[in-house]
């Protein structure tokens, strides 16, 4: 596309950018190895560029993109204009990267401000400008940095498995079922947009890395993903709801207040998106609500989870979450009932964490051979193993009476977890934190002490 077109407009006026200056900038971006590979992004961005410097800014729109920079029938333009959507938001992570390697030294500056197409174009003045503190990005994905070196060979992990599922699922888009998908909405997905094929794909992977939470190498594998999804296609949903709940559940489990601030704004942000994108699903209020609880918004965070569940009553990573509100919330009635009443019409193939839930909340129902029947099974159906479960086993045998069980899994504890504060962090979970010392109580009756 052509660069070096006249103009008449005056962009210098207050200090802004001269067009020649512009275009040259422009040269530079598009040239760049950021950008190389990317054809169809730089005809975007020159185009809505060279509109603005010809003082059409104002008539950008995804239409006009479609028409001026895809082509394509009139009958093609609504699907057109769902691809301009994506690659607005491709551009935008490609412009966020390009400044922060290719042009991080450019005095000319793009940006494509969300909710529009029309391009902002500063000037940086080099006297003020400072590279970002080596390690900023680091930070905000090794909330705990003891296991750094372990999360980055998780993450690595994670991403092997999901980049060979994903290969198989986007070779035959119209392949078995997964994840709740039908071959046919599989299909109408991939010939919309493979991108946002993958982006479903993606974030359903995550789903499945959640818990348990515990351990934050599995968090960092999930929110990477996560944010993958939103990457790949920024209109979908689920890649926002996904990256809420995991940042909701790293602020909570934090001890770095900071770090906890950062990401419960990230996750509010994620989740207003969500909602925003779907407000009908279930899955986008159960991140709501978890954000609401993160909060400590219990009357909002209560109501949100029931509206998920009414919404997806058979998404079993919904009731996970759902099942966690309530259970925090004091609700055990509600936690049992909703497990029980799952496990009566969903053939699960594995254990899930609202069984979890219902264990718990049998142990402060003082049901203690049930919390032991439900931890149990739940195990034996390859659900998440951690610390917690480990905890109120031992706390439900000490309770019924099975010193030597308690005692066992007392050492398994102490063991296995050295560092795991369970005690003091159920303390924090509950709204009545009368609940967590319950739980703590038991385990030090069976001789368990907290890391000093």
């Amino acid at each position: 596309m052509d660069l070096t077109k006249d103009t008449s407009t005056a962009l210098n006026e207050g200090g802004s950018p001269v067009p020649k200056d512009v275009r040259a900038a422009l040269q530079r971006l598009v040239k760049s190895s950021t950008f190389a590979g990317s054809q169809r992004l730089q005809d975007f961005l020159v185009y809505v560029v060279e509109e603005s410097l010809n003082g059409r800014a104002d008539d950008i729109r995804a239409k006009t993109i479609a028409m001026d920079v895809y082509g394509g029938t009139p009958s093609e333009m609504s699907r057109r204009e769902n691809v301009v959507r994506v690659d607005a938001g491709r551009l935008r992570r490609k412009l966020a990267e390009y400044y922060a390697k290719d042009g991080l030294e450019e005095g000319t500056i793009f940006d494509l401000p969300k909710g529009g197409y029309a391009p902002e174009i500063l000037v940086r003045s080099p006297e003020t400008f400072q590279p970002p503190p080596a390690g900023s990005e680091i930070r905000a994905n090794t909330w705990r940095r003891p296991f750094v070196g372990v999360a980055g060979l998780f993450v690595l992990a994670c991403f092997v498995v999901a980049v060979v599922v994903l290969s198989k699922k986007l070779a035959d888009p119209v392949g078995s079922p997964a994840d709740g998908l039908s071959r046919d909405e599989r299909s109408a997905i991939f010939d919309a947009s493979p991108m946002r094929l993958q982006a479903v794909n993606l974030a359903n992977t995550g789903r499945d890395l959640i818990f348990p939470a515990l351990e934050p190498a599995r968090l960092d594998a999930a929110l990477t993903i996560f944010k993958g999804a939103i990457e790949n296609d920024e209109s979908y949903f689920g890649g926002h709801a996904g990256a809420a709940q995991v940042a909701a559940t790293i602020a909570v489990l934090t001890s770095d207040a900071d770090l906890a601030k950062e990401m419960l704004n990230y996750a509010d942000a994620q989740a207003n998106r969500a909602i925003e994108l779907a407000p009908e699903t279930g899955w986008s209020q159960s991140a709501m609500a978890w954000v609401k609880f993160a909060k400590g918004n219990w009357p909002e965070a209560i109501e949100f989870a029931q509206r998920a569940r009414r919404l997806a009553p058979h998404d079993v990573h919904v009731l996970e979450f759902v099942s966690l509100v309530l259970l925090y919330s004091g609700s055990f009635e509600q936690v049992v009932e909703i497990s029980e009443d799952a496990l009566s019409k969903i053939k699960l193939e594995r254990g899930y964490v609202f069984q979890n839930a219902m264990g718990s909340a049998k142990f402060h129902m003082k049901d203690y051979e049930g919390a032991v029947s439900a931890f149990e099974r739940v195990t034996e159906k390859g659900g998440p193993v951690g610390p917690v479960t480990v905890a109120y086993l031992m706390a439900s045998h000490q309770m019924l009476g099975n010193k030597a069980e308690a005692q066992t899994l007392s050492e398994q504890l102490s063991r296995e977890w050295p560092d795991s504060r369970v005690g003091a962090l159920f303390e924090k979970l509950f709204a009545n934190p009368q609940y967590g010392e319950d739980l703590g109580n038991a385990m030090r009756q069976a001789n368990w002490k907290p890391p000093s």
